[in-house]
């Protein structure tokens, strides 16, 4: 009796088998019947996807057959083997197009051998790939399925791993995953990872100071791809909460589709604030304060320059209108290292036996960076003229860039403007009648023409990018361009706010 009930289970069984194999491929050649059929149907794929029953049954390992007119396969993979559709399964993996293309033997005898490769992650390619059906692998699992997506070149199924790595990705995971992407030679996971690296760049430090120089440019280099915004900031308000445009004024604000939206808010509630404005591999630096019980602030410019910020000089006004006796010019200059997030004194600025005049109209002195090397210019108070100032970063060292521009060379009693240029850096000031536009050559040290144009009343802190110069009008209370090949100007739409002390930049987002 016993032996008959066990013959009687081994039948059913076969049936059973017999059964789901043949609904298999009545699914493959009528995929709708899929939309209904029990135990293999998407809306049974948790059966198909989470369950080992694949690992037990051959016929949940044959994929396909007969559907496309192509012949099968037998995959041997490092547990199971695989009965499948070569014709099907070379749309999506170039390794068995170029199989199938090839002659070889293991397509002749149509047997391919991937003992290498793991059953359960080709298991899960399979289902991706003929039910639509992805499950998503967990943390310890993915590092596999991203190389063997990649040995196969299944790009779908790559690019599926890929997303679910670039929701999950952590900085203690970053130098594994790069590490597997230089062994497998996989350009996409790489890039997956960079991604991820370059928009933490600076709030990674323990993980960037790991790689190589030449990997931590491509990092930042990718923090500028794409069309560069235009954007502006309030960098100094004086009004108080009682004016209604001291909230409207506490964003950061971008020039989208013709059109200024307030895109980021001031991270401080405060009705007053003076700052400086530097961008630095495309991260937003503010430096400066905002309104408290110390009466006395301070101005001072601020440059980027091989990767570091610099403070430069500046002066202290204990009231809010104009420089006066109590007004002290301030020559200290301090580098700031995004990696460390610290900051350090440098030399200081030389000036020793003469006093640089100062202006509400703009951070004192002004300053820009080209190649190495700061460059700040200012008046001398005494006779008017215009000197240059150079700092080395390498050599910790400032010099005095002869000669000095004279009231004969150039009637520049405001300075607007300074801006770096291939090997020139651009002046632009202004007096009663019009304003200036020079040029001084780093290279040969000597200044070029002066050359006149329309007077704009300019205040603020502006920008440059290509051969175009971007600058706060407070006359137009818009922010206004200059090309420097034909000095025309033109003047954009107008800003939400008025026209303060604001500063224009560039970023990408």
């Amino acid at each position: 009796m016993n032996l008959l009930c066990n013959c009687f289970r081994k039948m059913l069984a076969w049936i059973s088998m017999w059964l789901t194999y043949s609904l298999v491929r009545v699914c493959s050649i009528f995929p709708r019947v899929g939309a209904w059929t029990p135990g293999v149907t998407r809306a049974n794929a948790s059966h198909r996807e989470y369950s080992d029953e694949w690992k037990n049954s051959m016929a949940l390992r044959t994929y396909d057959l007969g559907g496309q007119g192509g012949s099968a396969v037998t995959v041997q993979t490092s547990t199971h083997t695989f009965r499948v559709d070569l014709g099907r399964l070379s749309e999506c993996s170039e390794y068995f197009r170029a199989l199938s293309q090839s002659g070889m033997r293991e397509a002749a005898e149509n047997l391919v051998h991937l003992e290498h490769v793991s059953s359960a992650v080709f298991h899960h390619l399979l289902e991706f790939y003929f039910h639509d059906a992805f499950e998503t692998p967990r943390e310890e699992e993915l590092g596999s399925h991203i190389q063997v997506s990649s040995y196969l070149l299944a790009e779908a199924f790559l690019s599926r791993c890929l997303s679910v790595l670039t929701e999950e990705l952590r900085p203690e995971r970053c130098l594994s995953y790069l590490s597997l992407a230089r062994e497998i030679c996989c350009v996409e996971l790489r890039s997956t990872v960079f991604a991820y690296l370059s928009r933490n760049l600076l709030e990674l430090p323990h993980v960037i100071r790991c790689l190589s120089d030449e990997e931590k440019e491509e990092l930042i280099l990718l923090r500028t791809q794409g069309k560069p915004c235009l954007c502006s900031l309030r960098k100094e308000n004086l009004m108080s909460w009682k004016d209604p445009e001291t909230e409207r004024a506490r964003y950061v604000f971008a020039k989208q589709n013709g059109a200024w939206q307030p895109t980021a808010e001031f991270p401080f509630r405060a009705d007053k604030w003076c700052f400086t404005v530097v961008v630095l591999y495309n991260y937003l630096y503010i430096i400066g304060g905002y309104r408290t019980l110390v009466r006395r602030r301070r101005h001072f410019s601020a440059v980027a320059c091989q990767g570091r910020i610099y403070a430069l000089g500046g002066w202290y006004l204990d009231s809010l209108v104009t420089p006066d006796s109590s007004t002290a010019l301030y020559t200290a200059v301090e580098c700031y290292d995004p990696w460390e997030d610290s900051w350090r004194f440098v030399s200081s600025l030389p000036l020793t036996d003469f006093q640089f005049t100062v202006s509400l109209s703009h951070d004192v002195p002004l300053a820009t960076s080209l190649g190495h090397c700061l460059y700040v210019l200012g008046s001398i108070q005494r006779t008017g003229e215009k000197l240059m100032l150079q700092y080395n970063t390498r050599q910790d060292l400032w010099c005095e860039l002869l000669p000095t521009l004279t009231r004969l060379d150039a009637d520049l009693p405001a300075l607007y403007f300074l801006m770096g240029a291939s090997d020139k850096l651009v002046v632009i000031g202004g007096n009663n009648l019009h304003n200036v536009v020079m040029w001084f050559c780093t290279r040969t040290q000597k200044w070029g023409q002066a050359h006149s144009i329309r007077k704009t009343a300019l205040a603020g802190q502006g920008a440059l990018l290509g051969s175009q110069i971007v600058m706060p009008s407070v006359e137009h209370n818009s922010v206004v361009t200059m090309d420097l090949q034909t000095l025309t100007m033109k003047v954009l739409t107008a800003l939400p706010i008025s026209i303060c002390y604001e500063a224009v930049f560039y970023l990408h987002f």
